[in-house]
């Protein structure tokens, strides 16, 4: 039917969705401006390496049109075209080449895609001997100094060890300063973050969130533990025990509002209730050890607060089968986000090794307030009393 359409001259497809088909994108629509970056989020199988190559030109819509300005050049796959038995000098002009570099400017520009790649003695030695490092860490070098107005990335920022990542970083940001507008598609909230002021998350094909980057992270871990059907009142896990008194475990944990009700999201600024139930074995007398609750940057992996119990709490409290801990905190001060909570347990005197980690993740949101003293910048609010001398 395909074949029949186009030999009439109609379009390849009726636009009608056949059994088993489904529509990859849908109703997707955005303008970007020249020297914009946006990331593109989501799940597996929601469309965004789909939309990366529609707007490369591999890929036809069936329906709407794309209207592109400026050459466009690809992130996708790094060293594609690279021949293993040829060298890494000869690579650079044959990859230069399908990136839509002329040999002139490729020659004017070998000098710094060697420097940058930062192969050194190996440029003349075929690539088949290169390490995995090596071979992207070229593959990267020729593609960023292809310098296209329109740069569409796919995953590639995962490349080589911390310091050329950074370098990498550090080269988009010029590539950006000279007007280049960058789309980049990642799993990682981390690069999405640091890379892009705003981004767009997909499901399904369809547009879910598009604005602040660090929203839509949130949403996206939303999403996710959505999917995943986790219950936080139902979270049990027992510690591991190593000495001391190690007796106690976790058997509930719960972030609560002032009426004493379940949250799983908060805004930042809201005063809150941490709240804990320990047990002991066979409901065994210990002594209460010492607790620490962490909340840790889902995406970058800091830790942003450590919450510990005073020597003057525990003092002569003993757990007897359970017991209830509760820490209120007035005003919970970190940014909105996505974290990761820990609770860690050590004896009296003892570093806090045993960790209870919660499977659900904490969203903090904004408010009102946030927008107004944060706008949309730092990792902390600092609430102050402004007063004019």
């Amino acid at each position: 039917m395909d074949l029949g359409r186009s030999i009439l001259g109609l379009n390849r497809h009726s636009g009608e969705l056949r059994k088993g088909e489904f529509w990859a994108i849908n109703d997707v629509s955005l303008f970007l401006n020249q020297g914009i970056r946006i990331g593109l989020i989501g799940r597996n199988g929601s469309g965004k390496s789909t939309l990366l190559k529609m707007l490369n030109g591999i890929l036809l819509p069936d329906r709407g049109s794309i209207q592109i300005r400026g050459r466009v050049g690809a992130l996708i796959e790094l060293g594609a075209g690279f021949h293993p038995l040829l060298t890494g000098r000869e690579n650079i002009f044959i990859n230069g080449s399908i990136l839509g570099m002329k040999t002139s400017e490729i020659r004017k520009k070998i000098d710094d895609i060697v420097a940058f790649a930062d192969i050194g003695d190996f440029l003349d030695s075929p690539v088949k001997f290169y390490s995995s490092g090596m071979y992207v860490r070229l593959g990267f070098s020729v593609a960023v100094h292809s310098e296209p107005d329109i740069l569409l990335m796919d995953e590639v920022l995962a490349v080589g060890d911390i310091a050329f990542q950074k370098k990498c970083f550090d080269r988009l940001d010029s590539i950006v300063q000279k007007g280049t507008t960058i789309i980049f598609v990642s799993h990682s909230m981390a690069a999405v973050q640091r890379f892009c002021p705003i981004s767009m998350l997909l499901e399904k094909g369809k547009t879910v969130f598009l604005g602040d980057s660090r929203e839509a992270a949130a949403k996206y871990y939303q999403s996710m533990m959505a999917e995943d059907e986790i219950k936080l009142s139902n979270y049990t896990h027992t510690i591991k025990h190593h000495g001391g008194s190690m007796g106690v475990y976790v058997n509930n944990y719960g972030v609560l509002d002032v009426e004493r009700k379940p949250l799983q999201r908060i805004r930042s600024g809201d005063a809150v209730c941490l709240s804990l139930r320990l047990c002991t074995k066979d409901g065994q007398r210990e002594r209460l050890p010492r607790i620490a609750i962490r909340f840790i940057d889902s995406q970058t992996e800091d830790l942003m607060a450590n919450i510990q119990t005073p020597s003057k709490v525990r003092k002569d409290i003993d757990v007897e089968g359970s017991l209830d801990l509760n820490c209120k905190i007035d005003s919970f001060n970190l940014s909105p986000g996505v974290y990761r909570i820990e609770i860690k347990i050590g004896g009296d005197g003892e570093d806090l090794h045993d960790i209870a980690q919660i499977p659900e993740p904490l969203e903090v949101h904004w408010s009102s307030e946030i927008v107004e003293n944060m706008s949309y910048k730092g990792r902390v609010y600092l609430p102050g009393d402004w007063k004019v001398v």
